[in-house]
């Protein structure tokens, strides 16, 4: 039993925050994650150690993602939150305090955990009301996030920038995402105590334990027999696979190649501002075009772009432009594929269904990283971003041949459902 439905305004003002929160936490985010892999080579990890402990930010969520979606629609996004943030603020105090790898192992699985929950709130925070509002809501929540991850790189590079020692500067950018963690729990434990709250309906613990959540996945996996589903889980798995492997080595790959510090910041700074520019040109687009064909052109797009990052890399004019097509590429992902996949579903299983496609991005996340450490531990990562590259381009285009084969989708706006 839950209590009384939130009224328009309070949903209203909820999505608001659900929008400029994601912002704020990927702000935080990119404070500390470009960094992560610089500060592993410093402390002498390898590129395959590297490409491990990126990997293991997605093992814990692969677990947990579809308990965190059913708990979501039970207890409500809020309290998820709240627990999602200890698991942020843990990460980041791992990160500050590392010296050994095993600590800075520990802390991917802790940042892993928090942004397949805090994600996941937020999107359903933001996925509330008809059609329209919730695109509306979606893109926004999708352009602010983006801002969050031009905003992060930007002031951590300034931060790691003004110290001479480059271990002494990663780890300055690391406190400095404490501090702001910091902050932003503090707001979010003042507004959760005004929120409409769900009765809890299961116990957290029961949820997490081993039968229940096979039981979470067996409620989860049934949303897939929906043919929008099927396609967005399968888009977004593989636009991730790009972002997962383009965003954890690229830095590294740039320091390989005399590219300072405070240009590396700019780099990834390009990528999230072109990612939030294209939120503008959605609207342009879906007049145009179908949701699929944007998505699937849009990841196609992507592929190539890594193909052509080693010649790109000769000049950090060509490379910023390089990476501004693939941020703009990847940047539709999100919106497009929550909206053609949550048009599937009804408002009570949209946690599953956000867990459900998280779930897709940590095994993108699980399988870029490891492929593309091994391949560039073995050939280097100028043949690792060639090869890794063009199998992505043949990948998407014979997905997108199978799609095409199967007709345009169709996704009928779901019943309204009746208040409890």
């Amino acid at each position: 039993m839950s209590t009384e439905p939130a009224s328009a305004a309070t949903t209203v003002k909820f999505a608001r925050f659900g929008i400029f929160g994601g912002g704020v936490f990927f702000t935080i985010n990119g404070l500390a994650q470009p960094f992560f892999s610089l500060y592993a080579t410093e402390l002498g990890a390898s590129t395959f150690a590297v490409g491990m402990m990126v990997t293991l930010k997605a093992l814990l969520p692969i677990i947990i993602a579809m308990p965190t979606g059913q708990l979501i629609d039970s207890i409500g996004p809020m309290k998820m939150l709240k627990f999602g943030s200890y698991f942020l603020l843990a990460s980041l105090a791992c990160t500050v305090l590392a010296t050994e790898f095993w600590v800075l192992a520990l802390s991917q699985v802790l940042i892993g955990a928090a942004i397949i929950i805090m994600a996941s709130s937020f999107q359903v925070l933001v996925s509330h009301g008809d059609r329209d509002s919730r695109n509306h809501a979606i893109k926004s929540y999708s352009m602010w996030m983006s801002a969050g991850g031009m905003l992060g790189p930007i002031l951590g590079g300034l931060v790691a920038s003004a110290f001479a020692v480059p271990t002494d500067g990663y780890r300055g950018a690391f406190i400095a995402s404490l501090l702001a963690c910091l902050a932003f729990m503090a707001v979010l434990f003042a507004l959760s105590r005004v929120y409409p709250h769900p009765q809890h309906r299961v116990r957290v613990r029961e949820v997490f334990s081993p039968s229940g959540i096979v039981t979470s996945y067996k409620r989860g996996i049934s949303l897939a027999g929906a043919r929008p589903v099927q396609f967005g889980l399968t888009a977004t798995f593989l636009v991730m696979y790009i972002q997962a492997m383009y965003m954890s080595f690229l830095p590294l790959y740039l320091a390989q190649n005399g590219f300072s510090t405070m240009v590396i910041s700019l780099t990834i700074s390009v990528h999230a501002l072109t990612a939030m520019l294209s939120r503008f040109a959605l609207n342009w687009l879906m007049k145009r075009y179908s949701l699929e064909w944007i998505l699937l052109s849009a990841g196609t797009i992507a592929a190539i772009g890594v193909v052509l990052t080693p010649l790109a890399v000769l000049s950090p004019v060509t490379m910023m432009a390089l990476v501004g097509v693939i941020g703009a590429a990847i940047g539709v992902n999100l919106p497009v594929s929550i909206m053609i996949m949550v048009d599937a579903v009804g408002q009570s299983e949209r946690g599953k269904l956000m867990g459900l496609r998280l779930l897709a991005n940590r095994f993108s996340q699980v399988l870029s990283p490891a492929m593309f450490g091994i391949l560039g531990q073995l050939f280097g990562l100028t043949i690792a971003f060639y090869s890794g590259g063009a199998m992505l381009v043949a990948t998407l285009i014979g997905f997108s041949a199978y799609t095409k084969s199967r007709g345009p989708l169709r996704a009928p706006e779901p019943p309204v459902e009746p208040a409890e």
